[in-house]
């Protein structure tokens, strides 16, 4: 009897040297699926994500298009004031603060007078469609 314990003895060790390398020997085609580590580590980024604020900084499109009227190219210029325009045609909360930025535009010096005209009209522009607007 002594030595059919330790026949499962040695068979018990065999048994998790295969367990623990099993990995290794045997890449079959059997899907494993995720781990348990592995499942947890994403339960916590899951939650630490959901309960925690958004600390990034949101710059609003205009913005950025806004740093455009800082080109020298006068195709850029124009583009970039078109769409501030239709921005501020279409945004009431928009309206006020691109107004504000195209009639600074108009006090720069180095702008041509037809740029300084184009601004004029997009600037009457978007006053006209505001005041229409109920």
């Amino acid at each position: 009897m002594v030595k059919t314990e330790t026949n499962f003895g040695i068979i018990g060790k065999l048994k998790n040297i295969v367990r623990k390398t099993g990995n290794v020997f045997f890449r079959g085609g059997r899907d494993r699926g995720i781990t348990e580590e592995i499942a947890r580590k994403i339960q916590k980024t899951a939650y630490e994500t959901l309960h925690s604020g958004h600390k990034e900084t949101f710059t609003p499109p205009y913005k950025h298009i806004a740093e455009q009227l800082q080109v020298t190219d006068d195709m850029i210029y124009r583009a970039a004031v078109y769409r501030l325009t239709h921005i501020a045609a279409n945004e009431d909360k928009l309206a006020a603060d691109i107004l504000s930025i195209l009639e600074l535009q108009l006090q720069r010096t180095d702008r041509s007078k037809e740029q300084q005209d184009y601004i004029r009209d997009k600037i009457t522009y978007i006053k006209k469609v505001r005041n229409s607007k109920p």
